[in-house]
């Protein structure tokens, strides 16, 4: 096995394996640091990630570089009408579909109950609770946006067709679909899922296009959404943090 090869399966062992474990280490890190009411938690979490994840799109580079990949092989170059066709529609209707739909259960929601999200809590007590915490937020959903598609489709489907170049593009977006919902193992069960049917789509796009741009706009657009979700305002406030865990878990 050449170095190419080597360095494209440790990066992929990595993806599979450290990835998740890493995320759950860091999220747990982040609830145990809500729950001391240790100030910043949230500014520190979103800029760890942040940093990880440019680092990681760094070394995903220079993997791809190493096995002399075209721009145009892991998707930087600019969608084709012509290849888009009907799985680019029907991309489009389904994110068109779940944001409406999403829109409307927020919009129906009680005043008095709590904010639902994929994931649960997990999810909710990572989200900002004032302007400095929203402006990271913010930073790390673009960068998840660009530097997520980069990897888990540009590059995964690129090394998933230098392994089984006969692999239809179904079973091709099913695979990394569900490789991206084991990468959010730490959101718990209803998160991986949801995360694996964005994958899907997103995926969906990407290979229907040829390219990573509409994929990475979408992606970025659905992950800043959660700046709507109404988790609080104003310094957040360790006791809160706890009361809503506990509350999300059917305690009184």
């Amino acid at each position: 096995m050449d170095f190419a090869n080597l360095a494209s399966l440790m990066l992929a062992a990595w993806l599979l394996l450290g990835e998740p474990l890493l995320g759950r280490w860091s999220h747990r890190r982040l609830l145990a640091a809500l729950a001391a009411g240790q100030p910043g938690a949230r500014l520190r979490f979103y800029r760890s990630w942040t940093g990880m994840a440019w680092a990681l799109a760094f070394v995903t580079a220079l993997v791809v570089l190493a096995q002399g990949w075209s721009p145009g092989e892991v998707g930087l170059r600019w969608p084709h009408i012509g290849d888009v066709g009907r799985g680019f529609v029907d991309g489009m209707t389904g994110a068109l579909i779940a944001g409406a739909a999403v829109g409307i259960v927020l919009s129906r929601r009680k005043r008095s109950a709590a904010p639902r999200v994929a994931g649960g809590d997990k999810v909710l007590r990572m989200l900002p609770h004032n302007r400095a915490e929203r402006w990271g937020f913010s930073a790390l959903a673009v960068t998840a946006g660009l530097t997520e598609e980069w990897i888990w489709r540009g590059f995964a489907a690129a090394a998933l067709h230098a392994a089984w170049p006969q692999l239809a593009m179904l079973p091709t977006v099913v695979v990394l679909a569900l490789a991206f919902g084991w990468a959010h193992f730490y959101q718990g069960l209803g998160g991986m899922l949801a995360t694996a049917l964005l994958g899907g789509l997103l995926g969906w796009l990407y290979l229907s296009s040829g390219s990573l741009l509409l994929p990475m706009l979408l992606h970025v657009l659905i992950d800043l959404r959660a700046l709507l979700v109404p988790v609080g305002t104003g310094a957040s406030n360790p006791q809160t943090d706890v009361q809503t865990s506990m509350h999300h878990r059917g305690n009184p």
